[in-house]
This record gives C-alpha cells, sequence and structure tokens, in this order.
C-alpha cells in the first residue's frame, strides 16, 4: 500500500522481526539517495518511520515543522 500525505510518499510493508515500529515508511518530497562502494547516503530529504500510519502521520508533521525552523 502507497499514498501521500503533503507530498511525502507513506509505504506499509510491514517486516518478517517482532520489532513494528519501522512498518510505515515515509518519504519527503525532495528525497535522494545514493548508493557506492561505501554503503546509502541520503543526499537530501528525509525518511521517517512509524508503527502505525497515525504515528508516521505525526513523525512527517514533526519533521516538516523542523525544517522550517
Amino acid at each position: 500500500m502507497t499514498t501521500t500525505y503533503k507530498g511525502w510518499k507513506i509505504d506499509y510493508d510491514p517486516k518478517p522481526i517482532p520489532v513494528r515500529d519501522m512498518d510505515y515508511t515515509a518519504t519527503s518530497p525532495d528525497f535522494d539517495a545514493d548508493c557506492d562502494q561505501d554503503g546509502f547516503h541520503i543526499c537530501s530529504g528525509q525518511i521517517v518511520h512509524g508503527e502505525t500510519f497515525v504515528e508516521v502521520l505525526n513523525a512527517i508533521e514533526a519533521a516538516i515543522e523542523e525544517t522550517e525552523l
């Protein structure tokens, strides 16, 4: 399941581990990443996670508020 909220892309992908706090992942509209021999690097934007849809919405709001300061 993929949806959007305020331009952020939200994905639901329950992991096969008992930890549920990363079932929802949201990426900001300006998110960009690169992968090279040293690994994965975020070039711009943000990623937030949540156990529930409401938690990831709250994390998005917090990230937006943080970038506006």
